[in-house]
């Protein structure tokens, strides 16, 4: 619908980007990108003809645009600048109807027929009550959504905006790319746009145009544009080589290390101080995600036979009570074959069963002792060494950091834990992360889908994929805690179906109304197995050993051993099911699916039962 051939643009003589060869067809959405100032909006106003080319050609619909007329042109392309409208005594409504003008000869009369489209138009931006306010009496943001609504009843073939999203609010910002997203998917439209949000530009594109240093950086994919090396480079994000960043609420977010990791980079260079002699200077590693960490070593010493390296914990911009403590690895030369690995001063111990690891151990979870155990290895590899290590990790102030965290209600006594399973922290606005939630819902929604699957995380995808539940062709949505709100989503873009898909510990929650299953927003889940277990008849003995526990596997342990485990997960499953069904206010049906890693498949709602039924 969109060609250029050798287009160069800019003002006067001068060309600002030459050699742009864009390719926009029926159905895509193309996003430029890039910082200010590097061109975008003049390549769009070159395109839709508001500034002349300096060399090459523009073609819409195979056709050159020079040799288009003016009504021809609007009756296939629709525009949305960024310079403000200001006309005299008009509504919203005589606004939006203005779209209607190339359909509507030389007196300007709307049939019945162009009147719908104006309030069809209206509608998909959610301005019908507007449309009797004066255009100059309402808002930003407001104005923004009316003239969208002009270019949308024009009824164009391709649509070409600049930074729509400016002055719109979050939830507007959403529902508009929505829009574009649904109408070119249903009605073929081509839309060609730029943004500044990145992570909008992400779910919302099929194609992504970077300019920058006055050319076409680079075109591809979302999943090709969006790594953190690439947009630090198109940015000109000045960081240190092993800063990362993730794009949430508008913003670029800078990513920290697990603990985990900090631990696995402080053994690292504990075995080459202790092998070498020599103190190195940091360490680096690829983290489980695939990501390149390198990270400053500090307090690098050698005493009595042992080799001290520490990495500061950092958060990066979601700090928690764990950011700045030093990770300290101690690292010997132990006869034994392998790597041992220990937790000494500020690590916690585990005093509870059903943690990652058995009661007495070290509260160093298996990500990172696999982690440790690679880098010091990797260390003896490259060395000749031939040996085993002894690996005893530290955190100075631990013991402190830990009263601050969930770590003495879960049983960990003692320090902090040494916890990772992807080696970065990722930070997250909460209201970001619900906003994405509710846009890809609502883009599932617009490609037709009746039905949705709702999973918290990793976890339950991998149930999902070990279930062959991935092979439904139902699409798989994750929500992280916010299942509320995911249900609230979903039943605004009228899905009929909602399966939710997650480990116990999250999902027991549910049982008791939460809706948000972070632990800092509530933390029932020995409480509730203790509530149900008591109405199916557990004694004093029982109720007493699962409120001990620290997770639902222990729960499970405690009812097994009890006999009790089929009664009180019928309960709890009913119970779920009846605040899903009062969340949703009989709007959709949903039902729920628990599981967990150690027992497998534990139970469903009875409205899950009804809807694999149907699905499978």
């Amino acid at each position: 619908m969109i060609r250029t051939e050798n287009l160069s643009v800019g003002y006067g003589k001068t060309p600002l980007i030459e050699d742009i060869c864009l390719r926009l067809r029926p159905g895509q959405v193309v996003t430029l990108i890039g910082p200010n100032g590097s061109g975008k909006s003049t390549i769009l106003k070159t395109v839709i003809g508001q500034l002349a080319p300096i060399r090459g050609m523009v073609f819409l619909d195979g056709r050159a645009m020079g040799a288009l007329s003016p009504l021809e042109i609007a009756q296939k392309l629709a525009v949305l600048m960024t310079g403000r409208v200001r006309p005299e005594l008009m509504t919203c409504w005589d606004v939006a109807a203005m779209g209607r003008c190339p359909y509507t000869r030389r007196l300007g009369i709307l049939s019945a027929g162009d009147r719908e489209k104006v309030w069809e138009a209206l509608s998909l931006v959610h301005g019908e009550e507007l449309a009797p306010l004066p255009f100059t009496e309402i808002s930003d943001g407001q104005r923004q959504r009316v003239m969208l609504a002009r270019a949308l009843c024009q009824e164009p073939e391709v649509i070409v905006l600049d930074e729509p999203t400016t002055f719109l609010d979050i939830r507007y910002k959403l529902e508009l790319l929505a829009v574009l997203k649904e109408m070119a998917q249903e009605r073929k439209l081509a839309v060609l746009l730029s943004l500044h949000e990145l992570e909008l530009a992400e779910k919302i594109s099929d194609c992504v145009v970077c300019v920058h240093n006055g050319k076409i950086e680079r075109i591809g994919p979302p999943e090709e544009i969006f790594t953190a090396d690439y947009i630090k480079k198109l940015f000109d994000i000045q960081t240190d080589d092993s800063e990362l960043f993730v794009f949430r609420g508008g913003k670029h977010l800078r990513c920290g290390r697990t603990t985990g990791t900090c631990a696995a980079l402080a053994a690292q260079g504990a075995a080459r101080l202790l092998l070498t002699g020599q103190i190195p200077a940091s360490a680096a590693l690829t983290t489980p995600k695939g990501t390149r960490i390198e990270a400053p070593l500090e307090g690098c010493r050698l005493e009595d036979g042992s080799a001290f390296c520490s990495v500061r914990k950092d958060g990066g911009d979601d700090i928690d009570d764990t950011h700045g403590l030093l990770i300290t690895a101690q690292v010997e030369r132990w006869d034994a074959p392998g790597v041992s690995i220990e937790g000494g001063a500020g690590v916690g111990r585990v005093t509870k069963p059903g943690l990652d690891q058995s009661v007495g151990a070290a509260a160093i979870n298996r990500v990172p002792r696999r982690m440790i155990e690679q880098e010091v290895l990797s260390v003896a590899d490259e060395l000749g060494y031939e040996g085993g290590f002894q690996v005893t990790i530290h955190v100075p102030g631990g013991e402190e950091a830990a009263k601050k965290t969930f770590n003495p209600q879960m049983g960990i006594e003692g320090g902090i834990s040494i916890l990772g399973t992807s080696g970065i922290v990722e930070p997250m606005s909460a209201q970001a992360l619900i906003d994405t939630i509710a846009l890809e819902i609502r883009q599932r929604a617009a490609q037709g889908h009746k039905k949705i699957i709702l999973t918290p995380g990793n976890y339950g995808l991998d149930f999902l994929r070990a279930q062959g539940m991935d092979r439904w062709g139902v699409p798989v949505v994750k929500c992280s805690n916010f299942i509320g709100d995911a249900l609230d989503a979903c039943a605004a873009e009228q899905i009929q179906g909602v399966l939710l898909v997650g480990h116990m510990g999250k999902l027991v929650k549910l049982a008791g109304g939460v809706m948000n299953t972070h632990s800092r927003s509530a933390d029932c889940r020995t409480e509730l197995f203790c509530a149900h277990a008591a109405l199916r008849g557990a004694g004093r003995e029982v109720c007493q050993a699962l409120a001990d526990c620290s997770t639902s596997d222990a729960c499970i342990a405690v009812l097994d051993r009890a006999g009790l485990r089929e009664t009180v997960l019928d309960s709890l499953l009913s119970a779920i099911q009846d605040h899903l069904d009062r969340r949703v206010s009989g709007t959709i049906h949903v039902g729920a699916v628990v599981f967990s890693n150690q027992y497998g498949l534990l139970g469903r709602t009875r409205r899950a039962g009804e809807l694999i039924d149907r699905w499978k």
